[in-house]
């Protein structure tokens, strides 16, 4: 909550969100557009009027289109919920001077996993120093990765935009806590659009 607060302070905000179509990316979307950003999202064919409810000036199906082509000008800020190499490149490459990249998919998580919390922290660490040099220099923009953190006031935010309607997630199947192997098998499949829930009663 606290980056798009910080990258998107205005209208003139020009906001791209690589990824769209998934719950994490409609999310985006609909946070960018009440922080007052202009948006465009990729996302797929089937994704497209889902976005553009959302409150996407543009969506462009990754799945068919020429990207580069279709995304004309610079962005203030990229979001990049899917952060494969040629996506980081497209979003970096798409920036203004002065912008921000940000990515869901740092490699933090990972390197902790592989090489332990202290060995795979530093690792980390010095990565994404690596990368930040690297953007500043070749391109003139900043690079981060967002991470999971206990943010109290962004949640009362998130509620706020919810109850006034402003911030809406779709649902795709909901289960009882007693059917985890069910919610995971849904999820895992991708056979359903939107979030699966586990309803605790």
């Amino acid at each position: 909550m606290a980056s798009f607060k910080k990258h998107c302070s205005n209208k003139s905000r020009t906001v791209l969100v690589i990824g769209g179509g998934g719950a994490v990316g409609l999310a985006a979307i609909q946070l960018s557009v009440a922080a007052g950003c202009k948006v465009v999202t990729t996302c797929g064919k089937l994704s497209i009027d889902r976005v553009m409810a959302a409150g996407a000036e543009k969506a462009i199906d990754y799945t068919s289109e020429d990207l580069r082509a279709k995304l004309e000008g610079r962005f203030d800020a990229v979001l990049d919920t899917i952060g494969l190499p040629e996506t980081e490149i497209l979003g970096v490459d798409l920036l203004k001077r002065g912008g921000n990249y940000m990515t869901l998919q740092g490699e933090a998580v990972s390197l902790a996993d592989t090489y332990g919390l202290v060995v795979g922290g530093a690792a980390a660490t010095a990565k994404l120093l690596k990368k930040q040099v690297q953007y500043r220099q070749s391109h003139g923009v900043e690079y981060w990765w967002i991470h999971m953190r206990t943010d109290f006031e962004g949640l009362e935010e998130i509620a706020r935009l919810t109850r006034a309607g402003k911030m809406k997630i779709p649902v795709g199947k909901t289960f009882p806590l007693g059917e985890v192997a069910e919610a995971h098998h849904a999820k895992d499949s991708k056979l359903t659009s939107g979030k699966v829930i586990l309803e605790i009663e």
